[in-house]
């Protein structure tokens, strides 16, 4: 086998372009987390951040502020790991069918 260092920088240019490529369909995707019967909605996009939140008034007890601050972080812990399979599944599909998982998901 021989190995020609001129042919991995030939190739370099279209390797970057295809990462951007998939960097932009990632940073494009979303999805939305809920907890306690969907009292509280968390919406992620690509870049993991987070873009809304809706908290249902029933969701509100005065009485009891910690139970909104248990929601919202479970509906944010459902929408991360929503966001992470579709990464995987975008990923893997681009990359020509790598293995489910195989990006952390």
């Amino acid at each position: 086998m021989n190995f020609d260092p001129m042919e991995i920088l030939r190739n370099a240019s279209g390797i970057q372009a295809r990462m951007e490529e998939m960097k932009r369909a990632v940073e494009n995707l979303s999805a939305s987390g809920f907890a306690g019967g969907d009292m509280v909605r968390v919406d992620m996009n690509g870049k993991m951040q987070i873009i809304g939140v809706k908290i249902s008034p029933d969701a509100v007890d005065p009485a009891d502020p910690s139970m909104v601050e248990e929601l919202v972080k479970a509906a944010c812990a459902d929408a991360y790991e929503k966001i992470k399979a579709r990464m995987n599944e975008e990923l893997s599909s681009k990359m020509g069918g790598l293995p489910p998982g195989f990006f952390g998901a």
